[in-house]
Order: C-alpha cells, then sequence, then structure tokens
C-alpha cells in the first residue's frame, strides 16, 4: 500500500480520516481536508462541522484538494469523502442571497468531469441539494444503507442551482425526475441504487475501505468514465408536455401561489429536450429568477423562522423531551402522548383547566423538582396557580389552538420548564412558539385583527362578496373568510387592508414582547393555516413593505363600495 506522507496543503504528515490520531492539515486556519492515498487511491476527506456545508472555505479545501488528486502521479482515482455526520448537506444557507465568491462549485464539477482518472463520492447521512450535485459530477457513487439524497430547494422556493435538474432526469427519465426535484423528495440509498443514482449500497461503518476497494475495482477493470452530461434522454416536446400535465394534475395544491414547482418543471424541460449546456444555462436562469422572488423570500424566512422558534435567548443546548408525564384534569391533547403518561413517577406534570387548583397546589409541595405546565387558554388560571405554588417551582402556561402550542414563558421564570415543553413538542412533530403571558396570545390575537379588519370594511359599505374573493385571492383559506353567497370582485386594496392592520398588529406583538421574535408569529399562523406560506407571515410583511406603505394600505379612504 502506498500511502502520501505529504500534506494537502504543504503542512507536513497526514493521518487517516475517521481512525485514532488527528489529522494534521490546516485550511484557512481550520481543519477542513485530509488527504492520503492508499492502494495507489487518493482519499480526500472534508471535516467541517456540524453539517459539512459548501461554504467558501470548503470550496477552496475542495478546489486544491481535487487538483492535487488529479495531479498526483500516485493517484490511480479519487474518493471523496466527509468526516461527521454527513456527506456535504448542501449549500450554506448564509449564503443565500449573497454573491458567490469563487470558486464556484460548478467550477469543481468540471474538473470532476474533465478527469481522466475516475472520481468517487463516498456518501453517509444526507446528501441533499448541493452536496448532492457534486456528487453527481464525478463518476461514480456509493453510499451506506442509511444515506438520504435528494434536492429538496424548491421548499424553499428555490431550484438546484448547480446542474441537478439537468443531471437527474438524464439518470432517471424525465418523468422520475420531475417528482423527485418538483416535490423535493428525499430517498434512501436502496431507492437511489434501484434509480441508478447510486452505483453501489457498501456496509454502514466501513465506507471508506469499500469506497477504496469499488474505486481500485474500477481502475482495474477499465470501467468507463461515463459522464451524465453526455446522457441523451429520449423525450418529445409533446411526451413532456403530457407527463408535466400529469404532475400538475396529481399536484394541483403546489401550484398554488408557490413558483418553485413551476420552474422545476421548465428546469426538467430543459433536461428533456436541450442540449447539456443549454438546459444548464436554462436551469441558472430559472434559479435566478426564483432567488430574487418575493415568494421564495417568504419561504427562506419561514425556514430560519421554524428553527428560531424552539430557542430561548440565554438558554444553552437542547432539552429533550420528557421521558414521562402525568396528566391532571381533562386535557384534550393528551391521547396524542398515551406513550409519555405513567401512573407513578413523572418527569412532567401537566395540569388541566378543569382542575381545582387550589386542591392540586397543596397536594404536591415538591413542585420544585419537576416541571408543571399548566393547559390553559385563560392566563389567568394560570397566574392563579402560579401564586399557589412555591417560588422555585418551575411553571409554564401552554395553550393549543390550530394544532399550534403556544408555550407561556415568564421572563422571571427559569426557562427550563419553557424547554422541557418545547423538547416535547419537537419529539411529536407539534409545532410550537414561546409567548409571553399577554392577553390573547398570539393566534388569537392576530385571529381578531382580521376579524375586525372585516368588520370595518363591511361597516364601510364593501361587499362581503368582494372582501372573500380579495382575501381568497391573496392567499387565505375559507377557514378566515368564509364562502360568500356569491361571486366577488378581487380587489387588492381590499386584501391590503386586511393584511396591513395583521401586520400592524405583529408591529405592537413586537413592540410588546409578547412574542421572543418576529418570526414566531409567522411560523405560527402559516403552520396554523392561517396566513398563506408564499406571503410569509405578518410580522414579514410588515418588514418586507416598510412602516409608511402599512400605513397607507390601513387608510379606510383607500377602499371604495362597489
Amino acid at each position: 500500500m502506498y500511502i502520501a506522507r505529504n500534506s494537502l496543503f504543504g503542512k507536513g504528515g497526514w493521518t487517516r480520516p475517521g481512525k485514532d490520531k488527528e489529522a494534521d492539515v490546516n485550511v484557512t486556519g481550520t481543519e477542513l481536508a485530509q488527504y492520503h492515498v492508499e492502494d495507489r487511491i487518493a482519499v480526500l476527506a472534508i471535516d467541517h462541522p456540524p453539517v459539512n456545508a459548501l461554504s467558501h472555505c470548503v470550496r477552496i479545501a475542495l478546489a486544491e484538494g481535487v487538483a492535487r488528486a488529479l495531479e498526483d502521479p500516485h493517484a490511480d482515482a479519487l474518493v471523496l469523502i466527509c468526516n461527521g455526520r454527513t456527506f456535504f448537506a448542501g449549500a450554506d444557507v448564509k449564503e443565500l442571497g449573497r454573491p458567490i465568491e469563487p470558486p464556484k462549485l460548478a467550477d469543481i464539477m468540471a474538473r470532476f468531469e474533465a478527469s481522466t482518472k475516475p472520481v468517487i463520492s463516498a456518501m453517509h447521512g444526507t446528501a441533499l441539494g448541493g452536496g448532492f450535485e457534486l456528487a453527481l459530477a464525478g463518476h461514480f457513487r456509493v453510499g451506506v444503507p442509511s444515506l438520504v439524497v435528494g434536492l429538496p430547494e424548491v421548499a424553499l422556493g428555490l431550484l438546484p442551482g448547480a446542474g441537478g435538474t439537468q443531471r437527474v432526469p438524464r439518470i432517471v427519465g424525465a418523468e422520475k425526475g420531475l417528482e423527485l426535484i418538483g416535490l423535493g423528495r428525499h430517498i434512501r440509498a436502496e431507492e437511489a441504487l434501484a434509480l441508478g443514482l447510486l452505483d453501489a449500497v457498501v456496509a454502514e461503518d466501513d465506507l471508506q475501505d469499500e469506497a477504496v476497494a469499488f474505486a481500485r475495482t474500477a481502475v482495474d477493470q477499465g470501467r468507463p468514465l461515463t459522464r451524465v452530461r453526455d446522457i441523451e434522454l429520449e423525450c418529445s416536446q409533446a411526451d413532456f408536455d403530457i407527463l408535466a400535465e400529469g404532475f400538475r394534475e396529481r399536484h394541483p395544491q403546489l401550484f398554488v401561489g408557490l413558483k418553485a414547482p413551476a420552474g422545476a418543471i421548465e428546469a426538467v424541460r430543459a433536461a428533456a429536450l436541450l442540449p447539456f449546456d443549454e438546459g444548464i444555462a436554462r436551469e441558472r436562469e430559472l434559479a435566478s429568477g426564483l432567488t430574487a422572488s418575493p415568494e421564495s423570500a417568504a419561504q427562506r424566512h419561514l425556514f430560519f423562522a421554524e428553527r428560531a422558534a424552539q430557542k430561548i435567548a440565554g438558554a444553552t443546548g437542547k432539552v429533550a423531551a420528557p421521558g414521562s408525564m402525568r396528566v391532571t384534569g381533562e386535557w384534550p391533547a393528551a391521547a396524542r402522548f398515551r406513550d409519555h403518561l405513567v401512573v407513578d413517577g413523572e418527569a412532567l406534570r401537566v395540569v388541566a383547566d378543569d382542575v381545582d387548583f387550589a386542591t392540586y397546589a397543596a397536594r404536591i409541595a415538591d413542585a420544585g423538582e419537576a416541571p408543571v405546565v399548566v393547559a390553559t387558554r385563560h392566563l389567568d388560571r394560570f397566574a392563579e396557580l402560579r401564586v399557589r405554588m412555591r417560588s422555585d417551582a418551575m411553571l409554564v402556561g401552554l395553550n393549543e389552538t390550530h394544532g399550534i402550542w403556544e408555550i407561556v414563558l415568564h421572563e422571571e421564570d427559569s426557562p427550563v420548564a419553557a424547554m422541557t415543553v418545547m423538547g416535547l413538542a419537537r419529539a411529536e412533530s407539534v409545532p410550537a412558539i414561546f409567548v409571553r403571558p399577554l392577553p390573547g396570545l398570539v393566534i388569537a390575537r392576530m385571529q381578531g385583527v382580521f376579524a375586525a379588519a372585516v368588520a370595518a370594511l363591511l361597516e364601510e359599505g364593501v361587499e362581503n362578496a368582494d372582501i372573500a374573493a380579495s382575501v381568497q385571492a391573496y392567499g387565505f383559506a375559507f377557514a378566515m373568510t368564509g364562502r360568500a353567497s356569491a361571486p366577488g370582485q378581487e380587489r387588492d386594496e381590499i386584501a391590503h387592508r386586511i393584511v396591513a392592520e395583521c401586520a400592524a398588529e405583529a408591529t405592537r406583538m413586537i413592540g410588546e414582547g409578547a412574542v421572543l421574535r418576529g418570526s414566531d408569529i409567522d411560523f405560527a399562523m402559516v403552520r396554523a393555516g392561517l396566513w398563506p406560506l408564499w406571503r410569509g407571515g405578518p410580522a414579514f410583511v410588515a418588514e418586507r413593505e416598510g412602516a409608511t406603505r402599512i400605513a397607507q394600505w390601513r387608510e379606510p379612504r383607500r377602499v371604495t363600495t362597489s
């Protein structure tokens, strides 16, 4: 076995990734890349926690490492692998919307495709977005059984922008490619192998050795270095029109307000009908337009909002879901958590609104030892129990409405109880936000403002049918507006008036400290089905439109009767 002892960037020594010794390679001050050669197979391992995102420093390490491997006379092939919990999990989301600094991912992929040596991606974890696109530019792909791959960009209102829309259909066909890209589907290794997206599935705990053996075999057998870009799809314009229409008919909800699914259709159309380079140009054109769209801005805002909603400033780490709980009283949500319920001993106590709080508080004198959750929408009931509990008791309120948990957090209380409830929500996939104990909480206040704005318009003589038509055209569900008895006229100023009132209320909530972040309002309203996804939420609208425009939209004289 030949092992290259000099490191990737000139600093002496290497140690094999994933083994006992520490790697000894520095890239811009951070240990990012390890390089070695065994059995005449170069192995380039990237280590950029937590998920090996393809940030600028990683692209530098990749570009230099790939160049080294392809020029190394002692290496017949290159295996690209990642340390840590996953292969490249996609682009660095912090770089979205910013100019991409070179080297670009496309430049590295071009080196893969121009290589006369086999390039093999060895994947584990979640190879999504740009990470999967990078692997598709190589000649071979191997993965462990637990591997998940996919192009999920459509969920952010985006398209894969590094050739994914052109390469995936060339492997799996236009129809399957449209399904994977248009739905942003994640698929496991077994399905990826069956579709041809993987060339081999290898042992879970021996990825590197198996990948090196695969590369050695490919070299020894002289396997052809097929470039995905050279695969031609057999699909006519008429054939593609039929499958695109079928996709629209099967997934009509994707084409209400959202632009990315239609972009996915056009990108896959380019893969089916155009030469590769022209298809890449079309993909970039479509991806650029979507990136600049307000719909994508809203979806990206909600992506970050969902993650921020789970955090409390100053509270470090994540609190796990309680292993068990005791419910006192009639809590409608209890059935969902049947596996957590116990008779003796508990990590979490839930007391419902119908309980005699005086008797309950006296019975649990040791309340300081475990969090107590008051499941009620009536804050006076929460306050009633709070004054009866020990001063060091961990107490938190909880209101569930439209499937959303509003976890009531007092500023002077320890966040442990609230974070415990959030841990339970996460474990059970229940959307949740933290709120302060102010009347109405969040969702009920927003619904009240919406209803009041509709009532004001009706009082001014605007027809109910016009109101319903206008807000439903904006994207609100029938649950917020109801059905009109007759068709109405869609008018932007009607929707703007109602939206502006909600945006102004969101601004008030933020000023009052009713929520920890304005994005929490948006996340809750969208997940509750009370605000259209592609509009981002009332706080998002307030920030995007600005105070002046919101004030103009709120002026009654802007809306006239039909």
